[in-house]
């Protein structure tokens, strides 16, 4: 097996492809060449041509981790377990990570107050459903947990605010609704939307309550009737 060639690799990798007797062996990056001390006429014996499929394996793995980070930020796990569920071995895509992680490109801290701080202004979610998500992606339970009580503290964001704007902007959805069905799913959202039930009861109470004193108070306006002149 004789290197005949280095091409730079035609998917825009960034990587180079490797050329052994006359056709692609491996597609490393250009750090690999350098460690490895390939140069074009070297004959590779089974050893070396080992060492350069694992880092082809890894070099791959690294592009594709690249390729979802550049659409959204990931956590460490969850970038391990798209890796594997992608066909690449565990021990590879751990290593992936880890380079990522030690360049500065994945940091679950970061990751998990930036997804905090997005669902709870976006999506009004509170801090038991930001810790269960953050969790179920992977990121460690005393990361998630210490991520969402500094972001809200440096955002001054209050979770009795969120609570109450979630609850107003669901019962618009279910205007006209009885109040025993309104306080019902109302319930039933704020707890899949984080909330504790013992927070979310008084918030209930008064907004239906208020609702059905605004009914009430409509009916009776429409009812009126105002006498011949």
């Amino acid at each position: 097996m004789i290197i005949t060639a280095f091409d730079l690799d035609p998917r825009g990798t960034g990587g180079v492809r490797v050329q052994v007797d006359g056709g692609p062996f491996a597609t490393v990056s250009t750090q690999d060449i350098t460690a490895l001390g390939l140069k074009v006429g070297h004959e590779l014996d089974p050893a070396a041509a080992s060492s350069i499929e694992r880092r082809a394996e890894v070099f791959a793995a690294r592009a594709v981790a690249l390729r979802m980070l550049g659409y959204r930020a990931l956590p460490a796990r969850e970038i391990t377990r798209r890796l594997t569920r992608k066909g690449h071995a565990l021990p590879v895509a751990e290593a992936v990570v880890s380079a990522l992680e030690a360049d500065g490109l994945v940091n679950d801290a970061e990751f998990a107050r930036h997804f905090t701080l997005t669902r709870a202004t976006r999506r009004r979610y509170g801090p038991t459903r930001l810790e269960a998500d953050l969790r179920r992606l992977g990121v460690d339970e005393h990361v998630a947990s210490e991520a969402v009580r500094e972001t809200l503290e440096r955002e001054a964001i209050e979770p009795s605010v969120l609570l109450r704007e979630a609850a107003e902007r669901k019962l618009k959805a279910l205007a006209g609704l009885d109040a025993a069905v309104q306080r019902r799913r109302l319930r039933a959202y704020l707890l899949r939307r984080g909330f504790a039930v013992g927070e979310m009861i008084p918030v209930i109470d008064a907004l239906v309550g208020r609702a059905a004193v605004r009914r009430r108070t409509s009916g009776i306006k429409g009812s009126r009737r105002f006498p011949d002149s």
